[in-house]
């Protein structure tokens, strides 16, 4: 059966059609990138208006990859079990796949149709296949309001994917959208900041001094940490956008490295950022385990900044 992944996504899509195309741009190509330095093969697919990832390497390596991805709120594993819709058909290829067939639970049916609309929409077909699920295994019962599991299924003119348990993904912004941000990464205290503010959607450009290890980890995010934004100027001039803010930096540390030109008409003070200020140190030794196994340790779902 053909394994993928469905990405999704939280605050990208809430963006205007132009610019969550540009943040969506953004994130495929350091997720290319991110794939190309692990060696791991991915293809994307498109089923709507949904992302697909295919991959010829193992579930796990790929699903690691996939939560190294900022910007993606979540993964669904998906298989595609039937190439008919027909309930009967499709309830027992799930229960095929089921490990915990004939052992007695409550079930709901969530189903999510793309495409034209056939014989059945989304509320029809969710109970058109519990209804056909019961019949085969007369130990499943019906509970819509708090079962013991929920099946999710992905309802196309011709086939169905089934959605696997969902991964919680890092969320925010795919670095390089919101500007530069120089740092100084010499502790775990500018590590964690410093990875804040790349989550908010910041190309994070170390400065001397900065320690190649801690960069390491940082570079499991962005591959390309350390290369400034290009803007155009009045003339359509390529050259290196101004940082806007400062980690592990005085702001006149910040302002001395900025080379700014004489031309420049408009100028924006940096800004000294401490993101961390007012987290408590569990919530600190959370966020460095996440930061360096996001697929053991997801985001923290205490944290609202999280969920954006």
């Amino acid at each position: 059966m053909e394994q993928a992944w469905i990405l999704r996504y939280g605050e990208l899509g809430l963006k205007s059609k132009v610019v969550r195309r540009q943040f969506q741009r953004a994130l495929k190509v350091n997720m290319e990138r991110l794939a190309f330095n692990s060696g791991i093969s991915i293809f994307k697919d498109q089923i709507k208006t949904m992302d697909v990832m295919r991959s010829d390497s193992s579930a796990e390596e790929t699903e690691n990859l996939l939560c190294h991805v900022l910007g993606v709120v979540a993964i669904d594993p998906a298989k595609v079990i039937s190439d008919t819709i027909d309930p009967e058909t499709v309830a027992k290829a799930i229960l095929a796949n089921d490990p915990k067939a004939g052992i007695p639970r409550t079930f709901g049916v969530r189903t999510r149709r793309v495409g034209p609309r056939g014989k059945y929409n989304s509320q029809q077909y969710s109970g058109e296949l519990g209804n056909a699920l019961g019949k085969i295994d007369e130990s499943l019962s019906v509970n819509l309001t708090n079962p013991d599991m929920w099946i999710r299924v992905v309802m196309e003119p011709e086939k169905v994917w089934l959605l696997g348990d969902r991964i919680t993904a890092p969320g925010g912004l795919p670095p390089g959208v919101q500007g530069d941000v120089l740092c100084k990464i010499d502790d775990e205290h500018s590590l964690l900041s410093a990875f804040l503010i790349m989550r908010r959607g910041s190309r994070l450009i170390p400065v001397e001094g900065s320690d190649e290890k801690l960069l390491s980890i940082l570079r499991d995010w962005d591959p390309r940490l350390g290369r400034h934004s290009i803007v155009h100027d009045s003339n359509g001039e390529k050259r290196w956008r101004h940082p806007w803010g400062v980690v592990g930096l005085s702001a006149d540390e910040g302002e001395s490295m900025v080379k700014r030109r004489e031309s420049d008409i408009k100028t924006v003070p940096i800004s000294t950022l401490e993101p961390l200020c007012g987290w408590t140190d569990d919530e600190i030794e959370d966020l460095s385990k996440h930061i360096r196994m996001p697929n053991e340790h997801p985001c923290m779902p205490n944290l609202e900044a999280w969920v954006s």
